[in-house]
């Protein structure tokens, strides 16, 4: 292979099997010998979104768009405008990421992922009309894909989670899970949910319990268990739980299991 194609090599195997750092200095070598190309200043932006450096991952996004700009071409994917428009909104932009959007609008109109995160903009604002008209028309588009009740619930679950507004939230979240009891992934949301938010701890251990019984060997249930027990001050056991979590993914590195890991190691220290 040339230099760049053992790059680029190099990129998709750090994607898989190493850290966002490791993957930031690949993204330099492909910066340098590649030139400035939309996928690589994707790449960086995605890298900082996982790092949590939502400033660093703006500024990339950013650098992105300006290519397409530049070629006078449409984005490849409605994700480089909402990858850049979740950016803007953990960075508390919210007049550029309804900007964004409206541009979006007219590359990608129709777009479930688009309207998912125009609701979460429109929610965030407090304009609850024009959220509802987002809403609307994403429930309409998911049951002409004919995505489950549950299925479009929990999606409305999560909408309302990434606004803040967490009763409305925990609403859909638990509507769903009336209508499938035994829906494992469903057991799963409701219960990272309740971890995420300092909520009813016990009955996230018995949701996720139930939730394993079904599926024994999903890390992201073993995660969540291990999360969970971590809340309760059950340091050891969350650390069984989230060490083999990680054994079981399917990618060789997650960093926001690494991040969980850390935390719990740190907690047996210093106890």
């Amino acid at each position: 292979m040339s230099i760049l194609e053992r790059i680029w090599a190099d990129n998709l195997y750090n994607i898989y099997f190493k850290t966002p750092y490791e993957k930031i200095k690949t993204l330099e070598l492909l910066l340098e010998y590649g030139g400035p190309m939309p996928t690589t200043y994707s790449g960086f932006g995605s890298t900082y979104m996982e790092l949590r450096e939502y400033e660093k991952a703006v500024h990339y996004f950013e650098k992105e768009m300006e290519i397409y700009d530049k070629w006078d071409s449409r984005p490849r994917c409605v994700n480089c405008y909402t990858s850049l428009g979740i950016a803007y909104h953990l960075t508390g932009q919210y007049k550029k990421e309804r900007e964004l959007y409206n541009k979006a609008e007219q590359d990608f109109p129709g777009s479930p992922s688009l309207l998912y995160r125009q609701a979460v903009l429109a929610l965030t604002a407090e304009n609850a009309n024009e959220a509802n008209r987002y809403i609307e028309n994403y429930i309409s588009i998911q049951e002409e894909r004919s995505i489950s009740e549950a299925g479009i619930l929990i999606n409305l679950g999560n909408i309302y989670s990434d606004a803040g507004i967490n009763d409305k939230a925990e609403e859909y979240y638990r509507k769903a899970l009336s209508l499938e009891p035994e829906n494992h992934q469903v057991l799963n949301y409701l219960a990272y949910f309740l971890y995420q938010n300092n909520m009813n701890i016990d009955e996230g251990i018995q949701l996720i319990d139930k939730a394993m019984e079904l599926n024994p060997d999903h890390y992201l249930y073993l995660a969540t268990k291990g999360e969970l027990l971590y809340k309760q001050g059950k340091y050891k056991e969350a650390l069984t739980y989230l060490e083999k979590s990680w054994d079981l993914m399917p990618r060789n590195y997650d960093h926001d299991i690494y991040l969980h890991i850390e935390a719990v190691k740190k907690a047996l220290a210093g106890n």
